[in-house]
């Protein structure tokens, strides 16, 4: 504890330099006034911790300097007063308290009771000087965190584009931890009204956690804009992410693209809880589980960027994504809310969910916070594929519902195959020739899953039966980027065009690979539900859902996928 500085007020010299001598050989500094006015002008000039002032003085006696010390005090804090006199009876005592005094000493003066008083003012003085230590720090933090508050909301603002979660398609909530959420909603609509969403949830919470999160939102915004497709997207996140964040920081990635027209849901999951994919009831369809590694994790050499594509069917559906803050959130009691809990408040009507899940949240916390990040999204999934809507006279004369003619061939081989990410390369150039937009998302799954066959299965002999042993996934692509660097021979051929027949419009896709092929023969060729092929595995139920004709040749290694759609679909498609 640092020493004292203490005012003694006595008119007696001997009496004041008796004191200061005192206090001097405590280890304090002692400064003497010989009256009260010299004592309150040396108390503005100077900080003292502790006063001792004479009952009896001429002039402004002890009563009235203790009166005009506490009358300082107000501006400069509370420092005890000891009140000296040589009357040690009660009255006296009591008026000396009464008039402000904090404690009383009667003369002549017991050098021990004083130096027993001093200590303990001491005390008081260093737990003093402790509180406004803490006060300053804890007013330091406070600014600390209202200009965090600042800076957050500033930057959350950018991060999020509001307008866009607004989407009557797209309910919402989030609730930050701290300050800052490390949770992130992020909603974009392509220019051919394709609905893109993503949950992240940043390692950590507050705002070392949203930060990592600036990239991400940027990319996602600018690509999802554009219509890339979500595996392009997943693959520029993780690139973005490493490059731009440090090593220990991931972010668990739930994101989806839900393309209307088509009717078809793509899901790629990274490290968050498994989406639920409901009815209006609330029954579960499906469960989009985490195939995948959070960004951020491994390089883009063995980073997984594959989707998981589901035809919707023909009644509304809605998916559901939410962070493991959700289910993990505690009560007073250390009882989590649970998967359980979940799925049995959202079996209800679709517009109730989001109310009832809130409520019911609230209630299983009570006035215990949630110790991380809680955010959930509902898509609602309408059925609105151009196939599925009823013919319709286009309000413009011209407007094109006949497919643009066009074909391409294309023969990649070992270093097109190392070097290139074929899928959205492919789907750009034929963009360029003429696809047709309302076929554009159709085409770029088959384009995906049949170059993605032939080359894992074909080329590389790799076994999909693999993904669903433990860490299946992890060594599947591991496996997957040792083969593809030591790939030396073997080429796929795709031969793609675009037609207009007396059955309407036309778009086919055939690939073939140098590979062995597979038992092909054994299939159902009706089947629209078979997932038990190695080869394809769901893949092939999604194929034959999605395509008018679906056929193997060959020796299994040959695959032709045929899209086919009325003009008065596609002029509809084109109006919407």
């Amino acid at each position: 504890m640092r020493p004292l500085q203490i005012l003694a007020v006595d008119d007696d010299p001997l009496i004041g330099l008796t004191i200061s001598a005192f206090a001097k050989r405590l280890g304090h500094q002692c400064v003497h006034a010989t009256g009260g006015i010299e004592a309150i002008r040396s108390y503005q000039e100077s900080d003292f911790d502790l006063v001792l002032v004479d009952r009896i003085m001429p002039g402004m006696d002890g009563l009235e300097t203790t009166h005009q010390l506490r009358t300082l005090q107000e501006q400069s804090g509370w420092r005890p007063i000891i009140m000296l006199s040589g009357a040690s009876n009660i009255d006296e005592q009591v008026l000396a308290l009464n008039s402000g005094c904090d404690d009383f000493l009667a003369k002549p003066i017991n050098f021990s009771i004083l130096e027993a008083k001093i200590n303990a003012f001491w005390r008081i003085a260093d737990m003093q000087q402790q509180i406004a230590r803490q006060h300053d720090e804890l007013l330091h933090y406070a600014n600390l965190e209202a200009e965090e508050k600042r800076i957050s909301n500033f930057l959350m603002e950018r991060l999020v584009r509001r307008e866009q979660l607004e989407n009557p398609l797209i309910q919402h909530h989030l609730q930050p931890a701290s300050v800052v959420s490390g949770d992130l909603l992020l909603v974009c609509t392509s220019r051919s009204k394709d609905i893109y969403v993503m949950l992240a949830d940043a390692t950590g919470h507050g705002l070392p956690a949203a930060l990592s999160l600036i990239p991400l939102s940027q990319t996602f915004y600018a690509m999802a804009a554009k219509g890339f497709q979500l595996s392009t997207i997943v693959h520029e996140l993780n690139l973005q992410h490493r490059a731009h964040s440090p090593s220990d920081r991931f972010v668990a990635t739930i994101a989806a693209c839900y393309r209307p027209r088509e009717g078809i849901l793509e899901v790629w999951n990274g490290g968050i809880p498994p989406a639920l994919l409901l009815n209006s009831s609330g029954q579960v369809l499906w469960r989009f589980r985490s195939q995948n590694l959070p960004l951020g994790i491994v390089g883009n050499d063995l980073f997984s960027r594959e989707v998981e594509a589901f035809k919707l069917p023909e009644e509304d559906t809605q998916l559901f994504m939410y962070s493991d803050g959700l289910i993990e959130a505690e009560n007073a009691t250390g009882e989590a809310f649970g998967k359980q809990r979940l799925q049995d408040v959202l079996q209800c009507r679709p517009e109730e969910r989001l109310v009832k899940l809130r409520t019911s949240l609230d209630d299983h916390l009570g006035k215990q916070p949630a110790h991380d990040d809680v955010s959930y999204l509902q898509l609602l999934c309408k059925n609105l594929s151009a196939d599925n809507q009823p013919p319709q006279q286009s309000s413009e004369p011209n407007s094109p519902q006949t497919a643009d003619k066009w074909s391409l061939q294309l023969l990649l081989t070992a270093p097109q195959l190392q070097r290139l990410d074929l899928e959205p390369l492919i789907s750009n150039f034929c963009q360029v020739l003429g696809l047709d937009e309302s076929r554009q998302g159709a085409f770029s799954l088959i384009l995906r899953e049949l170059l993605c066959n032939a080359l894992d299965h074909g080329l590389l002999g790799l076994d999909s039966s693999l993904k669903r042993e433990m860490d299946g996934f992890e060594r599947y692509f591991q496996l997957r980027s040792e083969r593809l660097q030591e790939l030396r021979e073997g080429e796929i051929r795709l031969d793609i065009s675009q037609h207009h027949d007396l059955s309407g419009n036309c778009l086919t896709i055939k690939v073939s690979d140098s590979g062995p092929g597979f038992a092909f023969h054994r299939l159902d060729p009706d089947s629209k539900r078979n997932d038990t092929v190695s080869y394809h595995g769901r893949g092939l139920m999604l194929l034959r859902q999605i395509c008018s004709r679906l056929e193997f040749l060959g020796n299994g290694n040959q695959v032709i996928a045929e899209l086919r759609w009325s003009q008065e679909a596609a002029g509809a498609a084109e109006r919407n």
